[in-house]
């Protein structure tokens, strides 16, 4: 017992350093793959700059575009405007659009004109939100000055006087120094533009707004039917209006929420390798979670970090899979020394701080994944114990359901521990006088309840009484049947509803059927023991009897030297014979109390069984029957005992050899399944089979009951006892004439 508990603690010993070892090995592969990925991320950061510069060149053109637009918009929205103050209510269509397209009839040349002119009114009313709109959430460094000549009135979202941009004097070269980006348009009173100074763009964008102006462009955009010509050919250039636009910022033409350069840091990193990384050292934790286990002598999974409840397991495993949010940012701070740069460490050397960096990513890593391992092994468990066991014995929420489930059942049992054996009126006269004071109380407050009261009571009392009275008369029923039982009597039954004890009824039925069985089993034993001893006897006496016979015969001095020679030879046979017998008795003694030693090895059973035919090859041909095996085309290798699974298959196939018809087919068939392995063993009997299947594999229990034939009945015992004992199973089966004996051994 101590050498056992010894050899276990060393083997959990090494089962936990072997653990350690491969986490360390797999914290130290990570680690060792920090330099390639660092090369991989200063490639993907390179590659992403470059990317970036040829969409910065890209949407510079486009938003200078945009920004044309802009200007060609809000010039008419600001025109618009100035003609609509002082209590002007016109429409955008009235201000804008050609008198002789107003004038034009429904039923003329353009049919649906109203539906144009709503269509148009709402066009420019969404322009007039759109620009508002621009320059307090996408243009907000840009100031506008617009003056009508004709009212002077003046709009302007700038403190800065832009009204100094129509002066050609020295004077406003300072204001002019101080912006970026500025653009005069001069509309005359005939319509026509002069664009009198501008700054920040080129003659090209400025061509490009006279061509946008000219075409009508943002009108037609819009639309996109019969009626676009019409509309471009009776717009009106704003008039008799000055208008100044300025940005004092570089990128003017850029809108404040358009895309700025923020380099994907921890992305990058993630796709440079880390992130499989991350999963590969996971993978290699979770095989070693599923295959260290299986090798028993180690223990692993059987200590308290492998028995933890599933609740904390699977909240270990999401910490350790989360762990990635802060193991990434603190391995990409190692790699680009971050730490050394950090003001607050300047305190150390570099080398120290590279060193203690690394050390705390190392730790940081074998602690995940250790977190993770342990908890794998504790969800393994599942496999282990299955799921109804699992949920009862490895989760928070069964064992706290078992224990209230027990809590409960304590209290209907000490409810229900009544001792019937006392005075019965006694007791339901103190529970109704209690019953009574207390209603008492509650009652005394109104006279006329008192009478009623009392009424109650007696009814309560002989409610109880009849209650108990009930009780103890299925319990005396329940007594008489227990009576019985002790008396001898199994053949009794309880026919009637006994109420609260009806599962005690179930129960001594049970019992009942267990003592019925029990006395079976016991005149079968006693039966077996007599036989036992009888065909002991038989078979002992039998070659005893012939060895004396011949001896008596050998002291003959007249015999012959051809008799003696044969006298000898039977001598032998029977002598063997006899030490057969006994060494199958002895045999079969130590597999009854299991007092048999089984010593597995790896064996092809294939080749085992052709060794068990090729060895009985003569006493088969002597038989006369023809075995037929059909094994499989793979080999089928197992752990066995290879002496005990030969004596298994020898015994039966020399049974066959015994009991077959002559001149007929046997047949063994081997079945592989995916934990066991079958072997059916098929004949057809010479004689009659018409003994008890149950007893055949009894110790000295033979086919032909007259005994006539040569074996000692310890046969299909024996081997029946070596299936067994190696974790099999062994049944006899016939129909008929046919006989069939059945092998299934595990393949572990």
């Amino acid at each position: 017992m101590d050498t056992k508990l010894k050899n276990n603690n060393q083997g959990r010993v090494f089962g936990v350093l072997l653990s350690l070892i491969l986490i360390i090995l797999i914290a130290t592969a990570v680690i060792s793959s920090y330099p390639l990925i660092l090369k991989n991320y200063f490639l993907l950061q390179e590659k992403e700059e470059t990317l970036w510069d040829t969409l910065i060149e890209e949407r510079d053109e486009y938003y200078k575009e945009e920004f044309v637009q802009l200007l060609n918009r809000s010039n008419y929205v600001l025109f618009l405007n100035s003609k609509q103050q002082n209590g002007v209510r016109a429409l955008p269509s009235e201000i804008i659009l050609s008198k002789d397209f107003l004038e034009v009839d429904s039923d003329g040349y353009y049919g649906e004109s109203d539906e144009i002119i709503d269509g148009f009114n709402e066009e420019m009313d969404m322009w007039s939100r759109e620009f508002y709109n621009n320059l307090r959430d996408e243009y907000q460094t840009l100031d506008y000055y617009a003056i009508d000549h004709a009212t002077g009135d003046v709009q302007t979202n700038s403190i800065d006087p832009l009204d100094q941009f129509l002066l050609n004097e020295a004077s406003n070269m300072d204001l002019k120094s101080a912006y970026s980006f500025y653009a005069v348009f001069n509309y005359l009173e005939d319509g026509s533009l002069q664009i009198q100074d501008y700054k920040g763009i080129s003659q090209e964008d400025i061509d490009q707004y006279r061509l946008n102006e000219l075409n009508r462009s943002e009108f037609v955009k819009p639309y996109d039917d019969m009626y676009n010509q019409s509309i471009k050919d009776n717009i009106k250039n704003p008039s008799n209006i000055t208008i100044v636009y300025a940005s004092k910022s570089d990128e003017f033409y850029w809108p404040t929420n358009a895309m700025s350069y923020v380099p994907s840091l921890y992305g990058n990193f993630t796709e440079a390798g880390f992130i499989y990384s991350f999963i590969i050292a996971f993978a290699c934790v979770g095989l070693m979670a599923i295959i260290l286990p299986f090798k028993k002598s180690w223990r692993i999974g059987y200590s308290t970090f492998g028995r933890m409840p599933f609740e904390i397991s699977i909240t270990g495993v999401i910490i350790a899979t989360t762990s990635y949010l802060w193991l990434a940012p603190m391995a990409h701070d190692t790699l680009t020394g971050y730490l050394v740069a950090n003001p607050r460490f300047t305190v150390m050397s570099e080398k120290t701080i590279k060193i203690l960096d690394y050390a705390v990513n190392y730790a940081s890593w074998v602690i995940v994944l250790s977190l993770l391992y342990v908890c794998l092994l504790s969800l393994r468990q599942v496999f282990t114990l299955g799921l109804g066991r699992y949920f009862k014995e490895r989760t928070i929420l069964g064992i706290v359901l078992a224990w209230f489930v027990r809590l409960v059942r304590r209290i209907f049992k000490s409810l229900g521990d009544i001792n019937l054996t006392d005075n019965s009126n006694k007791a339901i006269m103190k529970i109704l006088g209690v019953n009574f004071v207390i209603l008492l109380i509650m009652m005394s407050v109104w006279i006329f309840g008192i009478p009623i009261l009392f009424l109650y009571t007696i009814i309560l009392f002989f409610i109880l009484r009849k209650y108990l009275d009930d009780i103890k008369n299925k319990y005396s029923i329940l007594l008489l049947a227990t009576s019985r039982i002790a008396e001898g009597n199994l053949e009794g039954t309880i026919e009637e509803d006994l109420g609260v004890f009806e599962p005690l009824k179930g129960e001594l039925s049970k019992v009942q059927r267990g003592f019925k069985k029990a006395v079976e089993e016991e005149i079968k034993s006693q039966r077996l023991k007599t036989d036992l001893i009888t065909n002991v006897s038989h078979d002992l006496k039998t070659p005893l009897t012939a060895i004396i016979t011949y001896i008596n015969l050998l002291k003959d001095d007249n015999i012959s030297e051809e008799e003696r020679a044969s006298y000898i030879d039977t001598l032998d046979k029977k002598s063997q014979r006899l030490k057969r017998l006994i060494e199958d008795l002895f045999e079969v003694s130590k597999a009854s109390s299991d007092n048999v030693t089984i010593n597995k090895v790896e064996i092809n059973i294939v080749n085992l069984i052709d060794q068990v035919l090729l060895e009985l090859d003569d006493k088969i041909k002597e038989s006369k029957v023809e075995f037929r095996f059909n094994p499989p085309e793979d080999k089928v290798h197992m752990m066995l005992d290879s002496e005990k699974t030969y004596r298994i298959f020898e015994n039966l196939i020399i049974n066959i050899t015994k009991y077959a018809m002559p001149y007929s087919r046997a047949y063994i068939d081997l079945i592989v399944e995916q934990y066991s392995v079958e072997v059916i063993l098929k004949n057809v009997s010479a004689s009659e089979l018409d003994f008890n299947l149950d007893l055949i594999s009894e110790r000295f229990v033979r086919g032909d009951e007259s005994r006539n034939t040569e074996g000692s009945g310890l046969g299909l015992a024996i081997a029946k006892s070596f299936v067994e004992l190696q974790g099999g199973r062994f049944a006899i089966q016939t129909d008929g004439d046919l006989f069939k004996a059945i092998v299934e051994l595990p393949v572990g």
